[in-house]
């Protein structure tokens, strides 16, 4: 069987540019590269339903990523507003 060349650092380094923060990019690379040993080490090829799993797996990690990011975006936006009124209020 031949070598399967994965470069942890590239692929982290893209999963941080598409928005992933450094925990779960880390954890990405170290699931990926887990599973790069297993199929290395136990001499099998992922099957498709391996492959559905993952999918189906990452879908469910984006949408809580994005439900996170949305609920972030909301607490942020309420901290600004109150942050405007106070300051109005003040200088009134």
């Amino acid at each position: 069987m031949s070598a399967i060349v994965f470069d942890t650092y590239e692929f982290n380094k893209t999963l941080r540019e598409a928005g992933f923060d450094e925990k779960q990019a880390d954890a990405l690379v170290k699931a990926q590269s887990k599973a790069f040993e297993q199929v290395h080490d136990g001499g099998g090829y992922a099957t498709k339903q391996d492959v559905m799993e993952v999918r189906k797996d990452m879908q469910t990690m984006e949408e809580r990523i994005t439900a996170n990011l949305y609920r972030a975006m909301m607490l942020q936006t309420f901290a600004i507003a109150g942050l405007v009124i106070a300051v109005v209020k003040f200088m009134n």
